[in-house]
């Protein structure tokens, strides 16, 4: 018995869709619904919701109208950007500790 391994998941615009990615068992993000174009546009929609992260995650993506399902890994070492602070305030911030010269 062999199998067809040239099996292609394809995503059509109304297929409906249902896809997790997960990362050191946490679900960073999932889609449920429909409007994909492609297998690509479920992966870019999952990796934007997810945000910065780095490692190996899994990503499962069920195509419910055509009855398939993916399963594949993805590695990613993302990192995340560092914003610029801005200069202190003169009025004192709250929850924030403060040194004082004198005292110490």
């Amino acid at each position: 018995m062999t199998m067809n391994n040239n099996f292609n998941n394809i995503v059509n615009q109304g297929d409906r869709i249902c896809a997790t990615l997960e990362c050191n068992g946490r679900r960073l993000a999932s889609v449920n619904g429909s409007g994909f174009a492609s297998l690509e546009a479920v992966k870019r929609a999952l990796l934007e919701i997810a945000g910065s992260f780095a490692g190996m995650a899994v990503l499962t993506v069920r195509n419910c109208t055509s009855g398939w399902r993916n399963v594949s890994a993805m590695a990613t070492m993302r990192r995340p950007v560092l914003v610029e602070q801005p200069a202190a305030a003169a009025a004192p911030r709250m929850g924030a500790q403060y040194l004082i010269p004198w005292a110490s």
